[in-house]
């Protein structure tokens, strides 16, 4: 019962029905209309030819002694007859004959005088209800002047118009039981194209989502459903297969620190050790233990970005002030390395200040990592038109052209060998680009033979 109350093709058979039968019954009503004034209109034009005939024949010789003897010839002369009354009045009030077997009793309109028109005629009821119609003219009556009335009772045409009403109603009927057929055979045939998108739809599985929707022999209107279908399912694959990648990059990333705590520690256990080399034990399991959290919390963070949990809260900040803050944190770890930080340049970006001290933070610890030795990390910030740029420079080991549209991708590595030797989780440009996805910039990596540049770059008006 639901799934007929929620079926579009029933909805719209249902709203076609209810629009034909109201066009029907107002076409029907309008003809009906059309049809009652026609009959009226012609009554009334006999009803004052009549009016006008008795006229003439008052007009002729003889004819005050044929009211007198023979009244009925006046009513008998017009067509129906037997249904037509007839009254002359004298000049002085005086009912000189009146034609009216059956006793009706009507109103007598003022008099029109020897012309009359449709304006002059009075409608009444008879004592059976049937409709009636009356006129009163004057005539000349051999020397002095009579009034004529005329009256006739339509008995036929009440049951002429209900024949028509029932008629026109059973036209309506039958008009909208055709529509409705018509309606069904029609949303049936034009909803096919649907049915084959859905059935296409329902084949769609994790392992065929390469599959594309046809959309050759579809109609117009289902080309921006189809086309959306499409992109979809083309969304779909795409994500299907980073979450695939994902999940592997995860298990073999996760898979290197289990393993290296499992088997130190069935080695440290396979027999008796001293003091100082559980604690050696306990310290290396914390750094495999360090290494796995940051890798955690760098995944939660992807996530929430990529779901939109995260919303920056933006505010003017002057890049200067930022690239200093994070500079001072990776002092200490430089100078390790025999490296130096400088900061130059101007520009303000709108940016939330957590977020772009982490991308910032996350781009300097991997300059630190692959600079070269004695050289100088440039931290600069430039401002040009609507946007705002700030870049990581360092010089060091090239990286190969085919490495760099991978770079900002998860647990991307140029140089695998070096995966877990320098701590790194491999997550930390990942988490560079999800910081400008939030912000509408963009991340970007150019290298050359002197080094290696990130460039960060914030639209003002977002």
């Amino acid at each position: 019962m639901k799934a007929l109350r929620n079926s579009l093709a029933l909805r719209v058979t249902a709203a076609f029905v209810l629009i034909v039968g109201l066009a029907a019954a107002g076409l029907g009503t309008y003809l009906y209309r059309a049809f009652v004034d026609e009959i009226e209109r012609r009554d009334d034009i006999q009803l004052l030819g009549k009016l006008r005939q008795v006229q003439i024949l008052l007009g002729r010789p003889g004819a005050a002694e044929l009211i007198r003897a023979q009244p009925d010839f006046f009513r008998d002369t017009m067509s129906g007859q037997e249904n037509s009354l007839v009254r002359f009045v004298g000049p002085d009030g005086a009912v000189l004959a009146d034609i009216n077997a059956g006793g009706e009793r009507y109103p007598v309109p003022p008099a029109a005088g020897a012309t009359a028109d449709r304006a002059a005629i009075a409608h009444w009821r008879s004592s059976r209800g049937d409709p009636g119609r009356v006129v009163a003219g004057t005539a000349r009556l051999g020397a002095g002047e009579v009034t004529v009335i005329v009256a006739r009772v339509y008995a036929e045409r009440a049951a002429l118009f209900a024949r028509y009403r029932g008629h026109i109603a059973a036209a309506s009927a039958v008009s909208a039981l055709a529509a409705a057929l018509c309606a069904a055979l029609m949303l049936h045939r034009g909803l096919r194209p649907l049915r084959v998108v859905a059935s296409h739809a329902a084949l769609v599985r994790p392992g065929t989502l390469a599959q594309r929707l046809e959309a050759g022999q579809a109609p117009s209107e289902l080309q921006p459903l189809i086309d959306a279908l499409n992109a979809m399912l083309e969304r779909l694959q795409q994500g299907y297969a980073r979450l695939s990648g994902f999940s592997a990059d995860l298990a073999h990333e996760f898979r290197t620190p289990v393993a290296n705590l499992l088997g130190q520690s069935q080695v440290m256990l396979a027999q008796p050790r001293s003091t100082a080399e559980y604690e050696q034990l306990i310290v290396s399991n914390i750094e495999e233990l360090e290494r796995l959290a940051r890798m955690i919390e760098s995944m939660l963070f992807l996530a929430r970005a990529e779901q939109e949990a995260l919303l920056p809260a933006r505010q003017a900040l002057q890049a200067q002030d930022e690239m200093r803050k994070v500079a001072g944190l990776f002092e200490g770890m430089a100078e390790e390395h025999g490296l130096r930080i400088a900061c130059v340049g101007r520009a303000e970006v709108l940016a939330d200040a957590p977020l772009l001290r982490r991308a910032l933070a996350n781009l300097v610890s991997n300059a630190v990592r692959h600079a070269g030795e004695g050289s100088t990390i440039v931290l600069r910030a430039a401002q040009a038109g609507a946007s705002a740029c700030i870049s990581v420079e360092n010089t060091g080991s090239p990286i190969a052209p085919e490495h760099l549209p991978h770079l900002f991708e998860r647990f991307y590595r140029a140089d695998p060998a070096r995966g877990n030797v320098d701590g790194s989780t491999g997550l930390g440009l990942a988490i560079v680009r999800a910081v400008m996805d939030l912000h509408g910039g963009a991340a970007a990596v150019h290298a050359d033979g002197a080094g290696t540049r990130f460039t960060l770059t914030f639209r003002a008006d977002r």
